[in-house]
């Protein structure tokens, strides 16, 4: 009786073929929609210590009004984590200076210094200083100005629960700079968002 089926009641290699391809193609959206529904890797920590959040720049005479060449805070931090392997994640950080003009600027370019040091726990396993480097607007007292993105990788899984690693983030200052924000810290300017 199986040779008395006509043509019309068989499956077709071709409809096969296609029922089998569609199936594959839906499989592949699944997989790319449990992707794209996925959270992003929590970021590690990051802290901006109050003494490193500010830069002063004198002239190399006495901390005074007139000698001030600059002054830098940071106000903004802003930054990603993305996956860049199964045992590495990456960092994507850039900063927002508030820049303040002193009397004894006399260059048309200001070179910042600034870091990101890398903790695990408490113990400190790298560092890295960035330079940001801009052109003075003539014509204004106070600006901004941001950093270009940086990146860090750390030799962690990728996941959605904070590590045990932590940045911190500020400018790289000399030790009178450091001692000098310490004296006169009046608070700072950062705002985390």
């Amino acid at each position: 009786m199986l040779h008395m089926l006509t043509r019309s009641r068989r499956f077709s290699p071709h409809l096969v073929l296609a029922g089998f391809m569609a199936l594959t193609l839906l499989s592949g959206c699944a997989e790319e929609e449990d992707k794209s529904l996925a959270f992003a890797p929590a970021c590690p920590v990051t802290q901006i210590p109050p003494e490193a959040a500010d830069y002063y720049l004198y002239d190399g005479k006495t901390p005074s009004f007139t000698n001030l060449v600059t002054r830098a805070s940071i106000l903004t931090l802003r930054g990603d984590c993305i996956a860049a392997g199964p045992k590495e994640l990456t960092t994507r950080i850039a900063l927002r200076f508030g820049i303040t003009k002193g009397a004894a600027l006399r260059d048309s370019t200001i070179t910042l210094p600034w870091f990101i040091v890398v903790l695990h726990g408490d113990k400190i396993v790298n560092k890295h200083i960035f330079k940001h480097t801009f052109t003075v607007p003539a014509n204004l007292a106070n600006f901004t100005t941001d950093t270009k993105v940086v990146t860090v990788s750390l030799p962690i899984a990728p996941k959605n629960i904070a590590s045990d690693y932590q940045f911190q983030v500020g400018f790289q200052l000399n030790k009178q700079q450091l001692e000098y924000n310490k004296n006169h810290k009046t608070g700072s300017d950062f705002r985390s968002y």
